[in-house]
């Protein structure tokens, strides 16, 4: 008698220590359950807050681009910023503080537009340079950004300086290899190298992958040089 008491005291011990494992079981099944769902929850809001953001800045962007509307002066001469574009390079200037770096890559942009066509030539450098620079924005805005810098330093800056810039853009799979190349022939004929000059001109005027513009712009610098000849 005195064994089966044992027996069922044992029984009772182990059956009791595994209910007490179940509990404690379900009560760690139940925290990560918990914890699942409250991180699910969190990315969840996490991305809806950034989708908010974003739209934000988006909305902020074109209403931006609203009061820029007249931001190119007539026959490309500099005019001073009206009442609007200044509006716009004030809410531009904030989004840039806010922006992810897509959007604010293409805020700077803006904003230098509207500096350079205001004659400040200065400062839209200095916002060509910063997007040019900044490894997070679309390749192709940066590049955009480079090239206007040299673009609108053409006549005056080092034309050393100026060729190592074009050299990153003038490559055949560069997206603006063909305004690259023209900017390269204009330095040419600023240094006197009128052969270098023509050479790229021809190959820009033949090359069907550079917009018709560039190739128009080409042929007439090419029928303003001459023929051979008269160039040599």
């Amino acid at each position: 008698m005195a064994d089966d008491i044992f027996r069922e005291v044992d029984e009772e011990m182990r059956a009791e220590r595994l209910r007490a494992l179940a509990r404690r079981y379900m009560i760690l099944a139940g925290v990560i359950v918990a914890v699942i769902c409250i991180g699910g929850g969190a990315w969840q809001y996490n991305a809806w807050r950034v989708q908010q953001a974003d739209q934000a800045s988006a909305d902020a962007y074109f209403a931006a681009l609203k009061n820029a509307t007249a931001s190119h002066a007539p026959d490309g001469q500099a005019a001073p910023l009206n009442d609007q574009q200044k509006t716009a390079l004030t809410q531009l200037a904030a989004l840039e503080k806010t922006a992810r770096p897509p959007l604010r890559a293409l805020s700077r942009m803006e904003r230098a537009a509207l500096l350079a066509n205001s004659g400040d030539t200065a400062q839209a450098l200095a916002l060509w340079a910063q997007v040019n620079e900044d490894r997070a924005a679309d390749p192709t805005i940066s590049s955009l950004a480079g090239l206007l810098w040299v673009q609108h330093q053409l006549d005056t800056a080092d034309p050393a300086m100026l060729r190592s810039r074009l050299a990153l853009l003038d490559g055949a799979q560069q997206p603006w290899h063909g305004l690259a190349l023209e900017c390269e022939a204009l330095l040419d004929l600023r240094q006197g190298h009128e052969q270098d000059a023509r050479g790229r001109l021809q190959r820009l005027s033949m090359d069907m992958n550079v917009s018709d513009g560039v190739r128009t712009r080409a042929d007439g610098l090419l029928q303003a040089l001459g023929n051979d000849n008269a160039g040599g």
